[in-house]
């Protein structure tokens, strides 16, 4: 097991935008597009674990007290449409803002 701390998202999505950056540079060689291709998957796949992990982290979260998922449209800076509302599940329904 390694003592190393985990790379932060934004670590690592710098790195991913860094590989991108020099494959669409075209001075790689055929053998580095491909080490820094396959680098850049192994970012994608890491940055897709991390993003899955925080989406379970927030649906934990937004349980209410019976188990219920809450559901409710971002409202910006963290303060979703029912802590406005004041009523869970009163929260105005656009379906647009809604991720499917």
């Amino acid at each position: 097991m390694s003592n190393k701390p985990a790379r932060q998202f934004e670590d690592e999505l710098a790195d991913l935008e860094a590989v991108v950056t020099r494959i669409d540079s075209g001075e790689l060689s055929l053998e580095e597009s491909i080490t820094a291709f396959e680098r850049g998957v192994a970012l994608v796949r890491s940055l897709n674990q991390k993003l899955d992990e925080v989406d379970r982290r927030v649906e934990v979260l937004t349980r209410g007290p019976h188990g219920e998922l809450n559901i409710s449209p971002y409202q910006g800076e963290g303060v979703a449409a029912e802590a406005i509302n004041g009523v869970p599940g009163n929260a105005p329904e656009d379906e647009d803002d809604i991720p499917s």
